[in-house]
């Protein structure tokens, strides 16, 4: 019966060796890619006027998957909410309940913009293609699914 007293006590002795103290600690992929975070940013090219989509390595999301994605559009505007709905297959889902200030206040060229950098965020998720946005349409912006090509020509 004393034996069985000490059988806790060796399975932590032998778990606090450690062979390989002295080398430095493998550091996962996952955190890696959790440590940078990048961020699709939308400007106009002064001289021609087009859309130019340039992805910087501040101030994106803190990881990539769908819900931490909108979490990050949402920041970017108080007026404009998106609101995930479901993904499927290479498909994210999201519905805007009052799109009045995208599609009525932004303008052509700013409503553009910000579509743009919310379809490259979201895209952005491994697996993910297009972003179906349910919304009412407005002067400068429909509801639809869209892409990367979706704003190329821009």
């Amino acid at each position: 019966m004393n034996k069985i007293k000490f059988w806790p006590l060796y399975f932590f002795f032998l778990g606090a060796c450690n062979n390989k103290a002295d080398q430095p600690p493998v550091e996962d992929d996952s955190t890696n890619l959790a440590g940078t975070s990048y961020s699709w940013q939308a400007r106009l090219n002064d001289s021609s006027g087009r859309l130019e989509m340039t992805k910087m390595e501040i101030g994106g999301p803190d990881s990539l998957n769908p819900g931490s994605v909108v979490r990050y559009i949402n920041t970017s505007n108080n007026n404009v909410q998106f609101e995930l709905v479901k993904t499927s297959n290479d498909t994210v889902y999201v519905k805007i309940k009052d799109a009045t200030y995208l599609t009525q206040q932004m303008g052509s060229t700013g409503t553009t913009m910000y579509l743009a950098q919310a379809i490259y965020n979201l895209t952005e998720i491994p697996g993910i293609r297009y972003v179906n946005l349910d919304f009412e349409e407005g002067d400068h912006a429909a509801p639809g699914t869209y892409s990367r090509e979706s704003f190329a020509n821009e």
